[in-house]
């Protein structure tokens, strides 16, 4: 009996010391395997700041592109005769891309990309749906002479060819880097007209819309003589200039044999431009005669002569805002976009819209 219980005893001691040599082993390994853990753990504590700032950049960059997505625009493109949705900023992207030469500074594109992005977000908040479009909820056309002019990628490939990846990603860049940006008189966002040169002065709104439009005031405007039609000469028969103006007023009476003695300017405004013009016995407005006969503006001298009328023009567009050919001098001169806008648009602010 006390030698069973010996062996018993010794058994137990037997087990006792395996379990506690293997207990030891395990804590050994434990400890082992602890260390690179934590120096893992500071190494994955540092990514993890890392991964953080990535997140939240990207975050950033996400709640941004979910901001820029809230706006879409309905664009009637008329000749390709279908409306297209697109993103208000890649909008922004084809109106510089089709109303500014991409060649030009890139301030004076980000100053483009601003007054374009103003001129779209002013008739989207005042609802000014396109005639003829309502229902459809359309506010913008691609037709310059309506609303602003627009081209896609593909059309922009036509038009650079080989230098398509510069330009793009140079109007891309000036869009991007401006991004949200309009034009706000007194918390109204502001009618950001624009011209491609002046001739020496933009106009004052008051010559052309009858009332004053603070923000619209004359500025003079230099460096504008490289643009191409700058400056232009026309020539018309008296056949043809009779005919033309009779397409508009059949009533004038006038004919190629009288009219050379018939037409006189009767006023200008103070910046040289044609007011209003009398033929015959008729007053035509100098916007309803530069229409009629293709002019480049309405700052223009009529020089009759044997056999028909010469036109000289100076200065290309209305003449109103901003002159993209005065903002890329203003550029080359050292003026950033902010610079460019607040001196063609007078007493405004630079506000970010809000997306929603």
């Amino acid at each position: 009996m006390k030698k069973e219980v010996s062996k018993e005893r010794y058994s137990f001691f037997w087990l006792d010391t395996t379990l506690m040599v293997i207990a030891i082993i395990v804590l050994l390994i434990a400890d082992i395997v602890a260390k690179p853990v934590l120096n893992n753990s500071r190494n994955i504590q540092k990514d993890n700041t890392l991964q953080k700032g990535n997140i939240q950049s990207a975050s950033s960059i996400l709640q941004n592109k979910n901001q820029k997505d809230d706006i879409y625009i309905n664009l009637l493109r008329k000749n390709k005769n279908r409306i297209e949705r697109i993103l208000l900023e890649e909008y922004v992207i084809g109106v510089v891309a089709a109303e500014m030469p991409a060649e030009f500074n890139l301030e004076a594109l980000k100053a483009q990309a601003v007054a374009s992005r103003t001129y779209a977000a002013r008739k989207i908040m005042s609802k000014a749906f396109h005639k003829g479009y309502e229902e459809k909820k359309v506010y913008l056309c691609d037709d310059f002479s309506h609303c602003q002019a627009y081209i896609d990628r593909d059309e922009m490939r036509k038009k650079w060819g080989k230098n398509f990846e510069k330009y793009y990603s140079k109007i891309c860049k000036a869009v991007k880097q401006t991004k949200g940006e309009v034009l706000v008189y007194k918390g109204q966002i502001i009618d950001s007209l624009y011209h491609a040169a002046s001739g020496g002065k933009t106009e004052d709104a008051k010559e052309v819309f009858k009332e004053e439009i603070p923000y619209l005031k004359s500025v003079v405007s230099r460096g504008e003589e490289s643009c191409p039609k700058f400056s232009g000469e026309f020539y018309f028969t008296y056949d043809e200039f009779v005919k033309r103006l009779k397409s508009y007023f059949p009533g004038l009476r006038v004919d190629s044999s009288n009219i050379s003695s018939r037409i006189k300017v009767i006023e200008r405004t103070a910046t040289d431009r044609v007011k209003s013009v009398k033929i015959g016995n008729t007053i035509l407005s100098g916007n309803q005669f530069r229409n009629i006969f293709g002019l480049y503006s309405t700052e223009f001298w009529i020089y009759p002569d044997k056999r028909g009328v010469r036109i000289h023009t100076r200065g290309y567009g209305h003449g109103l805002g901003m002159s993209q050919w005065g903002a890329n001098y203003l550029a080359r001169q050292g003026k950033d976009y902010k610079q460019i806008l607040l001196y063609y648009y007078q007493d405004v602010k630079i506000c970010r819209l809000k997306y929603r």
